[in-house]
């Protein structure tokens, strides 16, 4: 009798294991394992960037209307990832992905590590240790999120931790996990309204 408890006990308990996993690949999966412990933070954009005046954009202080209105800042060590939320917003120009790893460089500036971005049967697990991409760096302090998607134009937001049911979190993590097919969403949305989306970079007054 004493067996049979103790067995469906162990069963009921390797159980909540595979439940906390979250992807295949297993140092991705320890990653996420640790954003979902850890605290998320929501970040709002401040309606200032700054521009190396690239191409034809001007140089400076600028508005920036295609920067992403919401980004959700997770982190694991000296690891963050950020992920953007909205339907909608992605596009060539950034990149055709739902999400960023940075990896940390000094004090609170990060730098762009690169990973596979596809599902577990198409991507390779992640190197924390492979070189990270200097060109694209990110600030970030829990109250504050300077994030350079695109290398010429950093974007400046405003953070504050936010509060989710373990549900909330496993849908964001899972984000990660299959960005290619909210990618799908993303780009069959912003087909059906492209009125909603702009790409102006305009200078702001001193």
């Amino acid at each position: 009798m004493f067996f049979i408890r103790f067995s469906i006990l162990l069963l009921l308990f390797s159980g909540s294991l595979k439940a906390t996993d979250f992807s295949t690949r297993e140092v991705f999966n320890k990653l996420l394992k640790g954003f979902y412990k850890n605290e998320i933070h929501k970040c709002d954009y401040v309606n200032k960037s700054w521009s190396t005046g690239f191409e034809q954009h001007p140089y400076g202080m600028v508005l920036n209307s295609s920067a992403f209105r919401n980004i959700l800042v997770f982190n694991n060590r000296n690891i963050v990832g950020t992920l953007w939320p909205n339907i909608g917003e992605i596009s060539l120009e950034r990149g055709v992905r739902k999400y960023q790893l940075w990896k940390k460089n000094k004090n609170d500036e990060y730098e762009l590590l690169n990973s596979d971005y596809l599902d577990d049967i198409n991507s390779s697990d992640i190197n924390l240790k492979s070189k990270t991409n200097s060109n694209y760096k990110l600030y970030f302090d829990n109250k504050s999120l300077k994030i350079g998607v695109r290398h010429w134009v950093t974007d400046f937001y405003s953070c504050e931790k936010i509060e989710s049911s373990n549900f909330a979190k496993k849908k964001l993590i899972d984000i990660f996990v299959n960005q290619n097919e909210y990618v799908k969403k993303d780009f069959a949305y912003r087909e059906k309204n492209p009125s909603l989306f702009t790409n102006n970079i305009e200078l702001l007054s001193e």
